[in-house]
């Protein structure tokens, strides 16, 4: 029984603009940061075998934070972008 779970990237300067992003590889803010320990924090006892990352700024930080100290690999795929 496999369960996937999808997280959206943390907050980054663009967002808080109110800036559309797309492809752009604007990196978190301080905020974006914060939101993305609390998220992983919140998810620390759910087991993961495997993270799938966007290979932007953004979201491979946001993979990085929510790996903790999993020893699980973060899998980029530009498709994701």
């Amino acid at each position: 029984n496999m369960k996937i779970y999808l997280v959206r990237h943390g907050e980054t300067a663009w967002n808080k603009e109110g800036r559309v992003q797309g492809s752009e590889d604007i990196p978190l803010n301080e905020k974006g940061i914060e939101l993305a320990e609390i998220t992983s924090e919140g998810m620390k006892d759910i087991p993961v075998e495997i993270i799938f990352s966007s290979p932007l700024i953004r979201a491979r930080k946001t993979a990085e934070i929510m790996r903790r100290d999993r020893d699980v690999p973060i899998v980029t795929d530009a498709r994701a972008v």
